[in-house]
């Protein structure tokens, strides 16, 4: 379990992530492949959110996600995981959650 902390209502916070094979612990190639955030906040909806795919001959198996203003309104314990190829065929979902504190801003 990785735990972050960031402030509701930012729109500078950033995720970003290394999809490896878990059983070699390599990279995934992640070329052509879409990677989706998926988390919740306080065991709330969850939200699905398109991260970009970073390019894979500098930086493999790296997708990255900037948040809105309005996608943390909360403050509390965010959950998530990472979807790639959601829906398709081939999809694939990552078997370690994340966590990401999520502080509420000062009045």
């Amino acid at each position: 379990m990785t735990t972050y902390e960031i402030v509701a209502g930012d729109g500078g916070s950033a995720v970003s992530v290394t999809i490896t094979d878990s059983v070699t612990g390599d990279p995934v190639d992640l070329t052509g492949k879409t990677a989706q955030l998926r988390y919740t906040v306080n065991g709330g909806s969850t939200a699905a959110k398109s991260m970009t795919v970073l390019n894979q001959a500098t930086n493999p198996g790296q997708a990255t996600y900037q948040f809105l203003t309005t996608d943390l309104t909360t403050s509390g314990e965010l959950r998530g995981e990472v979807r790639l190829q959601a829906g398709q065929p081939d999809q694939l979902t990552t078997v370690d959650d994340f966590y990401i504190a999520v502080k509420a801003a000062l009045p």
